[in-house]
C-alpha cells in the first residue's frame, strides 16, 4: 500500500465552479501545509497558471465556457510540467480515464474523501521530486563527463571511450582512428590578447571540429588547448579526410580579437596497426602529434608514416 511521504508540501490550484467544493479542497490541503489557490472557472484557472509556478492542477471535468479538457490542453500546450488531477463524479469515471489517455495524472470523486484526497496528491508530489532528482542526477553525470568551457566530452570520458571502441573495433575487425588536436601557438593567444579571447578561441574549435567529425566520432577536450577525436570504423585515409576538413574548417575562420589565422597541429593513430591498448594509441598520437609541431605546425601526422616508430 502507498505510503505517503508527508513532509512534501506542493503549491497547488483548484478549479471548481462549486465554491462549496472548493473551499473543502482548500481546506483539506492547506491544513496539510499545502499552498492552495482557487478559481472559479477554467478561463480563470488557466490564467493563474500562466502567471504562477503551480506543482499540480486540481480541476473539475464539467466547468462552464472552458470545460476541463480545455484547460488540460492549454495546460500541456504552455506549462507541460504541471500534473493535473481531475475532479468527477462517480457516475464519470469512464470519462475521466478518457482524460488521463489526454495526460491528466489522476482523478478524484465527488463527494470528495479526504483520504483519497491526500493520497493522490502526496503521490502527484513525490512524483515530481523524483523526476527533478533524476533530473539532477543526471545533469551531475553529464558535468563529471563534460568540460563546462567547450561543452565537449572531457579527458575522463575520452580514455575511458577509446577503451571501449577498442573492444569494438577488435570485435568486428574494422579500424579505429584516434586524433590528437592542438592549437598552435596559443599561449601567445592567451599572452597577447587576454584569456577572455582564448576562451572564444577554444569555444570556436571545438565548435569547429565537431563540425569536421561525423555524428558518431566523439570529440573531448583532452587538456588545455589540445582535443581527442576518436573515430570509429575509420582507416588511415578516411583518417586523413578528417584531418585535412578539420584544418580547414579552423583556417577558414576569423577569429574574433586575434588579427592572424589561427591554426591546428594534429596527430593520428590507427588501431590495430599503431597499437591494441588505450596508453599505446593515445602516446601514439601525441608522438605523432609532436612530429606535427617539430616539423613546422598546422599539419597532420599519421604515426606510421612518421617514422618515429623506427627511430
Amino acid at each position: 500500500m502507498f505510503q505517503p511521504d508527508l513532509s512534501l508540501k506542493g503549491k497547488i490550484i483548484v478549479i471548481d465552479d462549486e465554491p462549496s467544493v472548493r473551499k473543502l479542497i482548500k481546506r483539506l490541503l492547506e491544513r496539510k501545509g499545502h499552498d492552495v489557490d482557487t478559481a472559479k472557472t477554467g478561463e480563470e484557472g488557466v490564467a493563474k497558471i500562466l502567471d504562477n509556478e503551480y506543482d499540480i492542477v486540481i480541476t473539475d471535468m464539467l466547468l462552464p465556457g472552458m470545460d476541463g479538457m480545455a484547460v488540460l490542453e492549454k495546460i500541456k500546450e504552455h506549462t507541460p510540467g504541471i500534473d493535473v488531477v481531475l475532479i468527477t463524479g462517480f457516475g464519470s469515471i469512464e470519462s475521466a480515464v478518457s482524460f488521463m489517455k489526454a495526460g491528466a495524472l489522476d482523478y478524484i470523486t465527488k463527494p470528495i474523501n479526504s483520504d483519497h484526497l491526500e493520497i493522490v496528491i502526496q503521490k502527484a508530489i513525490e512524483r515530481k521530486e523524483l523526476i527533478k532528482a533524476a533530473r539532477e542526477r543526471d545533469l551531475y553525470f553529464k558535468m563529471s563527463l563534460t568540460d563546462s568551457l567547450t561543452g565537449l566530452f572531457n579527458h575522463k570520458y575520452f580514455q575511458e571511450q577509446v577503451q571501449r571502441q577498442i573492444v569494438h573495433s577488435k570485435r568486428k575487425t574494422q579500424s579505429l582512428s584516434i586524433m590528437l588536436v592542438d592549437i598552435d601557438d596559443f599561449k601567445k593567444v592567451n599572452d597577447n590578447f587576454g584569456h577572455q579571447t582564448g576562451d572564444h578561441v577554444l569555444q570556436i574549435i571545438s565548435t569547429s571540429i565537431l563540425k569536421a567529425c561525423r555524428s558518431h566520432d566523439t570529440v573531448a577536450r583532452y587538456g588545455g588547448e589540445e582535443f581527442g577525436v576518436i573515430l570509429p570504423e575509420t582507416d588511415q585515409e578516411k583518417a586523413r579526410a578528417v584531418a585535412l576538413r578539420i584544418q580547414e574548417t579552423i583556417a577558414g575562420h576569423k577569429f574574433k580579437n586575434v588579427p592572424h589565422p589561427v591554426t591546428v597541429s594534429i596527430g593520428v593513430s590507427i588501431y590495430p596497426m599503431d597499437g591494441h591498448e588505450t596508453a599505446e594509441l593515445i602516446h601514439n598520437a601525441d608522438l605523432a602529434l609532436y612530429h606535427s609541431k617539430r616539423t613546422g605546425k598546422n599539419r597532420y601526422t599519421l604515426f606510421f608514416e612518421s617514422g618515429i616508430a623506427r627511430n
